[in-house]
């Protein structure tokens, strides 16, 4: 009877232990989450910064003139400027 009652407290100090494990690997899980969703922002945030900082070299480039390739770019650029005015006109009228 005493190995039988060995045998449990035994078992239950496992089960204990591995709850304890259990428990602190939810905790370091969610962390990690949290950590992995603010990274994900800032990976966002640097992304629209990036496209932003792209569309300023663009302008800047085409304000600076530029050489004789450089007219295509320009067509473009002033073709892109007029069609999100014409959309905005356009929304504007509904």
């Amino acid at each position: 009877m005493a190995e039988f009652s060995a045998l449990v407290n035994a078992v239950e100090s496992k089960v204990k232990a591995l709850i304890e494990q259990r428990n602190a690997l939810k905790k370091e899980l969610e962390e990690l989450r949290s950590t992995c969703e603010r990274d994900q922002q800032q990976l966002a945030l640097k992304d629209r910064e990036i496209e932003g900082l792209i569309e300023k070299n663009k302008i800047l480039r085409i304000a600076a003139g530029g050489k004789e390739g450089d007219n295509r770019e320009i067509k473009l650029k002033v073709n892109e400027i007029v069609r999100e005015v014409d959309k905005c006109i356009a929304q504007l009228n509904q």
